[in-house]
C-alpha cells in the first residue's frame, strides 16, 4: 500500500495540479530555506472568503511540489479562514504518505504559506 501512495507524490511532482501563475487575486510567498523549498500561492477568493480557483509556482524538493499540487485541489471551494484552521496532522494525512520530521516542512509549506501570510480583502 506504501508504494501506491509513493506513486501518488511522484504522480503530483511530474504531473502537478493547478501549476501555473495567476494574473489577478492574491498571492502568498513562502519558502524553507533549511531545504531550499520556495511556493508561491495565487488565490482567487469571493467576497465571502470563498476559494474559487487556485494556482501555484514553486521549486524544491519531490515533497514540497507534489504536497502542492495535492494542496491546491484540495483548498478549492473550501472558506480561507477554514483552510486557516486545517491542523497541520490533517493535511499531512491527505499526502498519505509516511513524513520524517525532517521532511514536515517540505510537506507543510503550502499550509504555511496561507495560515502565515496576510490576506487582505
Amino acid at each position: 500500500m506504501a508504494e501506491l501512495y509513493q506513486k501518488l507524490v511522484l504522480q503530483h511532482y511530474k504531473q502537478p495540479l493547478n501549476k501555473g501563475e495567476m494574473k489577478s487575486g492574491k498571492v502568498l510567498k513562502g519558502a524553507n530555506y533549511f531545504c531550499g523549498d520556495k511556493l508561491t500561492l495565487y488565490l482567487k477568493v469571493d467576497k465571502a472568503g470563498k476559494i474559487l480557483d487556485v494556482k501555484w509556482q514553486g521549486g524544491g524538493c519531490v515533497i514540497a511540489q507534489a504536497s502542492a499540487s495535492i494542496f491546491s485541489e484540495m483548498i478549492k471551494g473550501k472558506n480561507i479562514k477554514q483552510v486557516r484552521k486545517m491542523p497541520a496532522d490533517d493535511f499531512l494525512a491527505a499526502l498519505k504518505i509516511t513524513v520524517s520530521p525532517a521532511r514536515a516542512k517540505c510537506a507543510l509549506l503550502p499550509l504555511y504559506v496561507i495560515k502565515e501570510q496576510k490576506i487582505d480583502d
